[in-house]
């Protein structure tokens, strides 16, 4: 908007100096002195000469806004790339309030774990699989896997640095047999 008006304004002088010419005579006829119309050029070119620096001034402000934006926006994807990354101090000790009356080991893992994980039950017995357990826990989310786990001999491992296809965070959860 201000780029705008500084180039109207910056036209309208330079129109104003062209037809300068053509109103002495006008103004000869009309009482106005020569050195009034000289003072009146000058007065034109040099806000011709204030208008050419505005602009000047006012492309190097744009320009500076843009390497602003654009340094704020590449930080703020950086940041955003690090508020994705997944804590693993945070997972493991975050508390957890589990009840389940009768669900498998998938259930419950699912249950205890953050929204968006992924789980693999690997074991190779089918029937560890399906079997059903009653689970209550308000413990750290490593304490619970551990005290679910532990009791039929089972383990697990964090896979905290996973991607999906898009480069998102896809973290997986393995409990496995020991």
């Amino acid at each position: 908007m201000k780029q705008t008006t500084l180039i109207a304004t910056a036209s309208a002088l330079a129109i104003a100096l062209s037809t300068l010419s053509i109103n002495t005579a006008v103004a000869e006829s009309s009482g106005v002195t020569q050195e009034e119309l000289d003072a009146l050029k000058v007065q034109l070119i040099e806000a011709k000469s204030a208008v050419e620096n505005a602009e000047r001034v006012a492309e190097d402000i744009v320009q500076t806004a843009k390497a602003d934006a654009d340094r704020i926006l590449q930080e703020a994807n950086v940041t955003a790339g690090q508020e994705n990354k997944i804590q693993p101090l945070v997972v493991k000790n975050a508390a957890v309030a589990v009840e389940i009356s009768a669900g498998t080991i998938e259930e419950i893992a699912t249950a205890i774990m953050p929204e968006g994980w992924r789980i693999l039950v690997d074991v190779k017995d089918p029937k560890i699989k399906e079997r059903r357990f009653q689970y209550v826990s308000t413990k750290a989310r490593e304490q619970a896997l551990s005290d679910l786990l532990n009791s039929i001999d089972m383990s697990h491992q964090y896979f905290f640095e996973l991607l999906d296809s898009n480069g998102e965070p896809s973290p997986l959860l393995v409990i496995s047999q020991r």
